[in-house]
């Protein structure tokens, strides 16, 4: 049994970043680098510690000659854990000279629990043949927990260690990369507490000098303290969802959105609270909502956006943000598709990708981006008074050449992608990095960004042949606007991304044809159930095109709840 040390008693988890061709022993040099620091820690000295190197599943690593890039594909995940154990070579040796099979001595190899801060155990100084007692322990530790024996030798387990380590794949072939401050990159965030403040020991190891019968104290259990689901509100008042989302996150740090159950209303500007069917509509919407006030007023790009910073916006409130991503992520697989997916991924594991230069292209103006994109592929052909200016509102610094017009784009790209939202970044790993988020933000992007095709195989009608329901379609294959294909899915759905289940598909939208005439012809949607009610009798296509543009370009909508 292996006791998890946490980062205050020397263990804890360490995110770095690995080349990919190493095998076992050189991870098992990289991870005793990091734990044994000048060959010590907190429980002893390397030399006199055996290790050996589990997966994330605790099985210990036997292929010597497997990689870690082996690892990761087999795994089919961006980053994958280790963990290290770690014992005394004292206790391996006593533990070889036990007698029975395997099996039998599984049973009595048994580690102390971790003890008190300050509370040291010390071996029975007794000599063989005399009776031996355990030593004094903690006062409020149940006497009938530890009991004198007639053993020769009492014996015990010191600290035994299982240290979280965790590779993420490298996007350079690069060694590895610590924080120079040497803090663990991933502490555990909000434990106040670490192994060493767990209940005295329950569980000790009783050997007779002679390596006969094994004596062992009655067994208390130790139950782990697991908290109930509980039920969390979040209510928030229309046009005010980003100032208010991020102060509830900024107030309730203790929120579990794998296991609590996540309630969301939504307060009209009328003081009254939006019906709904469910949360799970409502949710969308103040997500949809949050982010989209969010890229108005703290972000700068285009098509592309980077966080900016603002006076009013302090760490905690990127903090809180890094748990509205995460909590779009685990309910709805919701991302802010807007954002630079280079931005994204430093925020989610660290590190980015090498396509700064693409996506920077996406991040400028059109004009600007069309300027520069010409000029990289044929510098001689570019208009070199439009292309200075554009280099200038740039800060550029050097003379272009043509030679040099591709690298120094990727510094400015770099410089206003990377190093310009550097804190915002650090802010956002330091709370995603907690939630284990396993995602490839790239096919993730590419998933959820609505197109006319997506939206079109997710429709489902039970008049197919309807009138209604072609001009539906055609409605939807006529919508270039890509603003206009995610305000269309926002009115049916509440969100304006491509949705789905745990199978991976897409969430199919119910079209129902209504008898509606008169004033109250009109679409109406019910974003809970994902259903569309659209009139049965239109005179022309025309007719439709014009009122569902006047709908989703009306600021009010009108809907239902089903």
């Amino acid at each position: 049994m292996y006791v998890h040390v946490r980062a205050k008693a020397g263990g804890g988890k360490r995110t770095v970043m690995l080349n990919k061709s190493l095998n076992k022993q050189s991870i098992i040099k990289e991870c005793l680098n990091l734990f044994f620091p000048d060959g010590e820690s907190q429980h002893g000295e390397l030399k006199d510690m055996g290790f050996e190197l589990t997966d994330f599943q605790l099985k210990p690593l036997e292929d010597e000659e497997t990689t870690l890039g082996d690892m990761i594909d087999k795994a089919k995940l961006q980053f994958v854990h280790f963990y290290l154990r770690t014992r005394q070579k004292k206790q391996l040796s006593d533990d070889e000279g036990l007698d029975g099979t395997q099996e039998q001595t599984d049973q009595t190899k048994i580690s102390a629990s971790p003890r008190k801060a300050g509370q040291q155990l010390k071996k029975s100084k007794n000599t063989p043949g005399e009776s031996s007692k355990v030593v004094k322990e903690d006062e409020n530790y149940p006497s009938s927990s530890i009991e004198n024996t007639s053993t020769n030798l009492i014996q015990h387990f010191t600290d035994l260690t299982e240290k979280v380590l965790e590779f993420i794949e490298s996007s350079e072939d690069n060694v590895l990369k610590e924080d120079s401050s040497k803090r663990p990159l991933n502490p555990d965030v909000g434990d106040d507490s670490d192994s060493s403040s767990l209940p005295d020991p329950a569980i000790l190891l009783l050997r007779e000098d002679n390596l006969g019968e094994a004596t062992l104290t009655p067994i208390i259990p130790i139950i782990p303290i697991v908290r109930e689901p509980k039920e969390f509100s979040i209510v928030v008042h229309r046009g005010q969802v980003l100032r208010e989302l991020i102060t509830i996150f900024k107030e309730n740090s203790d929120v579990d959105f794998k296991k609590d159950i996540i309630l969301a209303s939504i307060i009209l500007p009328n003081g009254e609270r939006e019906q709904a069917y469910d949360s799970g509509g409502v949710m969308r919407d103040m997500l949809s909502e949050f982010w989209e006030d969010f890229y108005e007023q703290c972000t700068t790009g285009t098509d592309l956006k980077i966080p900016c910073l603002r006076h009013d916006m302090e760490a905690d409130d990127w903090r809180a943000i890094g748990k509205i991503i995460a909590l779009g992520w685990i309910l709805h697989k919701i991302l802010p598709i807007r954002l630079a997916p280079n931005f994204l991924k430093s925020s989610l594991f660290g590190f980015g990708s090498d396509k700064l230069g693409e996506e920077f292209l996406q991040f400028i103006q059109k004009s600007e981006s069309g300027i520069l994109s010409n000029a990289i592929g044929d510098m001689e052909k570019a208009d070199m008074d439009e292309l200075l200016e554009i280099l200038s509102t740039h800060d550029c610094k050097v003379k272009i050449t043509k030679d040099n017009i591709g690298p120094v784009i990727d510094q400015i790209a770099h410089l206003e992608m990377v190093q310009e939202p550097v804190f915002i970044i650090e802010c956002l790993f330091e709370v995603l990095i907690t939630y284990e988020l396993v995602l490839d933000v790239d096919s993730e992007f590419q998933k959820i960004t609505p197109t006319s095709k997506k939206l079109l195989s997710t429709l489902k009608c039970d008049e197919p042949e309807s009138e209604s329901f072609k001009y539906l379609k055609r409605y939807i294959r006529e919508i270039e606007d890509t603003k206009m294909l995610r305000t269309l899915l926002r009115f049916i759905t509440a969100s304006d991304l491509m949705l789905y289940n745990s199978e991976g598909k897409f969430f199919t939208i119910q079209v129902k044809i209504a008898d509606m005439e008169g004033i109250s012809r009109r679409p109406i949607a019910h974003t809970c159930g994902r259903v569309l009610n659209i009139p049965k009798a239109y005179e022309s296509y025309t007719v439709f095109r014009t009122e569902m543009n006047a709908v989703l370009n009306s600021s009010v909508w009108v809907m239902d709840f089903a």
